[in-house]
């Protein structure tokens, strides 16, 4: 099994996100849905082609929040979605307030929590069983 590389915990947690490249209008962001986020970016699944390194803006929609986050950040992997149609992109965040990124993983934190409850162990701590 390849040693895993992050850094932070991932937390399973889908929000909307408008994404797109800094000069799009509002009809060309792509509207796409994390499927994971951490304390330094987030997983995204768009049809939208986005460059490796490229920038693009972020507008984070929590649910029962009114209020978005409004961030940039950077195209650091891609792939094609095994799960679903489009392409998974990793961006890393390059510019979030810092009270908008507690916003986000206090929210990430909490669903994960919910959906945890009944599990033992952390997933990511269990070892092979016998």
């Amino acid at each position: 099994m390849d040693k895993e590389r992050r850094r932070f915990k991932r937390f399973d947690a889908f929000m909307s996100v408008k994404c797109g490249l800094p000069k799009a209008t509002e009809k060309e962001l792509a509207l796409s849905l994390t499927k994971d986020i951490s304390r330094e970016g987030l997983c995204v699944n768009s049809n939208t082609s986005f460059s490796h390194g490229s920038v693009v803006n972020l507008e984070i929609n929590l649910p029962d929040d009114p209020r978005p986050i409004r961030s940039s950040g950077k195209v650091v992997w891609s792939k094609i979605s095994s799960q679903e149609e489009g392409i998974d992109y990793g961006i890393q965040f390059v510019n979030i307030d810092p009270i908008d990124k507690f916003r986000v993983l206090d929210f990430a934190y909490n669903h994960w929590l919910e959906t945890k409850v009944n599990d033992f162990a952390d997933p990511e701590d269990v070892t092979k069983l016998n």
